[in-house]
């Protein structure tokens, strides 16, 4: 199959939007990192709802983002990318708000299903529209940015939000729904309606929508590395779960958990732009995905062998090195395997692997933690991650050797001259 290797040529006027996307992208982050890691202590603290309420509302709203994706995606694509953002930004303040003002179960869990709803809307139509506007320039180097500079959100949120929970929760929830609709303001102030979406409002028909769906579904090797990074998302979530429970019982602090977060965030925020820079000269996108999971496997592996803290938080680095790797290839590869009328889809669908990923690892790592605890094999949960990670390893470098040959006999349609690699990332 012949792919043009043309670079595309960079429009200039992109730029304001392409800054704000990246500025959006740091705002959202610091507005749910403001709120959420505080939720369990609200919950459990001042409602008196238990742990396991806590747990229940951060499952369905991620569980219920992440799996309409797919949807949202196709909707994008039709009703235009800057409007489904605005749409996700209002709809995510108003959920962030009515967790605030909740005292119930009900009405905490309906709060999360609104913030997950508005973050359906915003998540893929996010990314689409990055990829667009990021035409011409390095996209390797685009989204690596962007993680990055969600990452400074990431590390500052909690700062912010344990300052205002001095004052209560309310305020606490109010503020990060603050921080949505000014991402409002920004995107209707500054980025405006790509105007091919426009074009394919007016040609398309509503029930036709989900009819790309189809075309997602029928590219199989895109589908094929999202079953992979599934295997990916069960070790990506286990900071959210077996990181902090193994911190805890080797400090006996609570205290410890915030370092590795710290770790996280600042590997990224510190390396994460250059490293992918570097690497998207030497490698393709697949290529730079598996190593990075090899890392984030060695990195949760070889806490079977810590006995302390300062080796745990060494182990955390090489994790966390792993993941600053995978996450902005894994866009970098979804956007060159959709065409432009179809970017949102892509990324909608891609969301599954989050969702099915991150709901096995939550489920199973707390489990497969106190299990082994219980049974006399504490080590447990990190072999099972290092047989996992193992196994999308050897699916990576198999998917490497199959696509060449998937390519080489033509089963995969010419990508729009929007998504061709360019030779500098080759």
């Amino acid at each position: 199959m012949n792919i043009s290797r043309a670079k595309p040529k960079r429009n200039r006027r992109n730029l304001t939007p392409i800054l704000v996307l990246l500025l959006n992208t740091g705002l959202m982050w610091f507005g749910f990192f403001m709120l959420v890691p505080l939720l369990a202590v609200h919950i459990t603290r001042d409602l008196l709802l238990g742990a396991g309420m806590a747990g229940l509302v951060l499952a369905i709203r991620q569980f219920i983002q992440q799996g309409l994706g797919p949807f949202a995606g196709p909707i994008a694509d039709w009703a235009g990318y800057s409007k489904m953002m605005m749409l996700g930004n209002l709809v995510r303040a108003l959920g962030f708000g009515w967790i605030a003002v909740a005292t119930e179960p009900l009405g905490l869990m309906l709060g999360g299903v609104v913030a997950a709803l508005g973050g359906a809307c915003f998540e893929a139509s996010g990314k689409a529209s990055l990829a667009y506007y990021s035409k011409g320039y390095n996209r390797e180097s685009v989204f690596s940015l962007s993680i990055t500079v969600g990452n400074v959100g990431m590390a500052l949120g909690p700062l912010v939000g344990s300052m205002l929970l001095k004052f209560n929760f309310m305020v606490v929830g109010m503020v990060s729904g603050g921080i949505y609709v000014l991402c409002f303001l920004l995107i209707l102030l500054f980025v405006p309606e790509i105007e091919r979406a426009e074009k394919a409002q007016k040609s398309v028909r509503p029930g036709d929508i989900f009819g790309k769906l189809g075309l997602v579904w029928r590219n199989r090797p895109f589908v094929l590395v999202h079953v992979l990074l599934i295997g990916y998302y069960f070790l990506y979530v286990q900071i959210n779960i077996c990181l902090p429970l193994i911190a805890v019982e080797l400090t006996g602090s609570e205290d410890s958990v915030s370092l590795i977060f710290a770790i996280n965030s600042g590997m990224a925020i510190l390396l994460q732009f250059f490293s992918i820079k570097l690497i998207s000269k030497w490698m393709k996108p697949i290529s730079a995905i598996g190593i990075g999971i090899a890392f984030s496997t060695v990195g949760l592996f070889a806490i079977t062998f810590v006995s302390n803290y300062a080796l745990l938080l060494f182990c955390v680095a090489i994790y966390a090195f792993g993941r600053l790797l995978v996450d902005p290839m894994a866009f970098t590869l979804t956007s060159r395997y959709a065409t432009e009328d179809t970017l949102a889809s892509f990324f909608g669908f891609s969301s599954l692997a989050l969702a099915f990923g991150g709901m096995a690892g939550n489920l199973l790592g707390g489990w497969l933690y106190d299990t082994g605890k219980a049974n006399g094999f504490p080590v447990l949960c990190w072999v099972v991650f290092g047989a996992v990670g193992g196994l999308v390893i050897i699916g990576v470098i198999a998917f490497k050797f199959w696509e060449e040959h998937y390519l080489t006999s033509g089963k995969v349609a010419p990508q729009n001259e929007i998504l061709a690699p360019s030779p500098e990332n080759e």
